[in-house]
């Protein structure tokens, strides 16, 4: 079984909701005619939520606009609308207004033929059906427009962006198409509705100045009539009757008016210039009334009557003429079908504007488009065109503005350009002699803190690890310093030479850098054949263990200029804190030590063959 959507359910209901209101809330134009909005949340539906959700909202709403009474049968024919519609836009995209534009199109079409070939199946005259066309293709169109506009620019207002999955960029030559063709469509609309109120109060005035102009001559009467003529009056005397008829009949002339007079019992007793045999005083039992003014009123057919059944009513006016209600009855044909003839050239010039305003908005909109994608163009991946340094060519604009901008940032671009070309140049040469200098500084750092020579740490590196460590020991956690002497160096020197001497010290350098590799213990050359190390060690035993390992290391035979050679040294130990606080004193400490165990060493420098005999 498929899951509920119950957010589109939720969605749907508040749409339908959203509609039943626009569709309450419609302005009236005129003769039972009215601008809804529901058609506006149609379309939007098509593009906001698709054709289906859109077709089910306009049945929903066809259905309850129909049952409820609040429109006529012709709210089916959204239905039709919206799928057509819904269809194309589908199918080919683009935007609603084009496919409205096209489905008016087949309107026309449609009613052409018909007209054409089938005029009897319209019942009505042709200016109400030539009425009804242009009022819906009109409202269709202004409904589309609207609708591209809502969908539009419904996704950019920031708390409603979630509710859209697909969210775009508008075009700023758009922007103001859509300006432009609202600046010059609307107030046209508001100009029409404004005109269609005061026909309409035109209408009843005249209405009204013609049920006073019958009161006026029907006083004018009774002030002439003498006491007989009264007195036959109100005896119905047929003599009377016939000269009331006459004075009727004189006031209506060639027109299409009539003029009831009731007797006290409600029976007819002077009917002038009846038209119709159908339009006889009982016609008028039924149907419904529109009261415009006091004493006068529009009889209608029906409740909600459309603009057929306008034309179809009549204005009825009462007054009365001394004892008897008399009725000034006139149809509402003649002045329905001359409005509408006037409703249809203001839509008519309408839609001309709305075209008119939609060419020269699409004229704006490719103008400013086509200036603004070509700035857009040319200051696209300004830092890597400039470092490929390409060149910077505005291709002119008809907008003034524009022109001179694409020129401005062309030159800028341009001299930009030739300036990134120094600063490169400078900053190669300024990265070259910063490459010098760090070069220059690491060397001074080597010479500053390390042994030239055997490439060990020098004396000052050895006072500021040992000082850093004397700091660090205040926890009075025990280090050891190890002082290392060669026995026998300077016959090195005597037997090798000075070069011989270098490379033993460079070779037994490279056997100590090995040995710190694997133990805590890092090695300094003090000076000529001394040197000192820091064991990060604090018992006895593994320091002591630490100098046999070293001194099994130093023992074995060394390769110098071809020669093994059997060396020894001399180690001095000092412990912190136990032999001293200071550099000094545990230096001191292990000096003194050292040369202790120099003096036990008395043998002389010996070469591996002299050392197997």
């Amino acid at each position: 079984m498929r899951k509920i959507n119950y957010k589109l359910v939720s969605l749907f209901i508040f749409i339908v909701a959203l509609t039943v209101m626009a569709q309450y809330i419609s302005i009236p134009l005129i003769f039972g005619v009215t601008l809804s909005f529901a058609p506006i949340l149609y379309l939007a539906s098509i593009r906001l939520f698709g054709v289906r959700f859109a077709l089910l909202l306009v049945s929903v709403m066809s259905g309850i606009t129909y049952f409820t009474g609040m429109d006529n049968g012709f709210v089916f024919y959204s239905i039709i609308e919206v799928l057509l519609i819904g269809s194309l836009y589908v199918t080919k995209r683009k935007d609603l207004f084009t496919w409205s534009f096209a489905y008016s199109l087949l309107i026309f079409l449609v009613y052409s033929l018909i007209v054409l070939f089938f005029s009897d199946l319209l019942p009505h005259s042709r200016v109400l059906t030539d009425f009804l066309v242009v009022q819906s293709v009109t409202e269709i169109l202004f409904a589309a427009l609207v609708a591209d506009i809502i969908c539009d620019y419904l996704p950019l207002i920031p708390k409603l962006k979630r509710y859209f999955g697909h969210q775009h960029r508008l075009y700023f030559g758009q922007v103001i198409s859509h300006l432009l063709i609202f600046s010059a469509v609307l107030p046209l609309l508001i100009i029409i509705l404004v005109n269609t109120k005061q026909m309409e109060s035109d209408l009843y005035q005249l209405y009204q100045e013609e049920h006073q102009q019958l009161s006026e001559q029907i006083q004018y009467k009774i002030d002439e009539m003498d006491s007989g003529e009264i007195q036959s009056y109100q005896l119905d005397a047929v003599t009377e009757k016939a000269r009331i008829k006459e004075v009727f009949d004189q006031f209506i002339g060639q027109s299409n008016k009539r003029i009831f007079i009731l007797d006290q019992n409600n029976q007819l007793w002077v009917d002038a210039n009846q038209l119709t045999v159908d339009t006889n005083i009982e016609y008028f039992t039924t149907g419904f009334v529109k009261e415009i003014h006091n004493d006068g009123f529009i009889w209608l057919p029906v409740r909600t009557p459309s603009i057929f059944d306008w034309s179809q009513g009549y204005y009825i006016g009462e007054m009365k003429f001394l004892n008897k209600s008399t009725f000034l009855v006139i149809p509402t044909n003649g002045k329905v079908l001359e409005l509408t003839r006037d409703l249809i050239d203001y839509l008519l010039f309408a839609l001309f504007v709305l075209f008119v305003a939609l060419f020269f908005g699409m004229l704006v909109n490719r103008i400013l488009s086509n200036s603004l994608t070509r700035l857009t163009q040319m200051t696209s991946d300004l830092p890597e065109k400039m470092q490929r340094q390409d060149n910077f060519y505005w291709r002119d604009t008809s907008i003034f503005e524009f022109s001179k901008l694409g020129l401005n940032i062309e030159k800028v671009a341009n001299r930009l350009q030739s300036m990134f070309i120094e600063v490169r140049k400078k900053n190669d040469l300024l990265t070259a002699r910063t490459d010098q200098l760090m070069e220059s500084e690491a060397k001074l750092y080597q010479l500053a803190h390390f042994d030239t020579l055997t490439d060990l740490p020098n004396r000052h590196s050895f006072h500021t690890d040992l000082t850093e460590c004397l700091d660090r020991e205040v926890r009075e956690e025990r280090f050891a310093i190890i002082f290392i002497d060669l026995d026998k160096f300077k016959q090195v020197n005597d037997t090798l030479g000075h070069s011989g001497g270098d490379l033993l010290l460079q070779v037994f350098a490279k056997r100590l850098i090995e040995f710190q590799q694997t133990m805590p213990v890092i090695f300094y050359r003090l000076a000529g054949d001394e040197f000192v190390g820091i064991v990060e060690l604090s018992r006895n035993e593994e320091v002591n263990q630490l100098c046999d390992e070293l001194l099994t290391i130093i023992q074995q035979p060394l390769l110098v200029n071809r020669k093994e050679i059997l060396l020894s040294a001399s180690i001095g130990l000092s412990f912190y804190p136990d032999h001293g606080n200071t550099i000094d004193q545990l230096l001191h400490h292990a000096d003194t030590l050292m040369y202790e165990e120099k003096k036990l060493h008395h043998n002389t420098l010996k070469t591996a063959k002299e050392a197997d005999n």
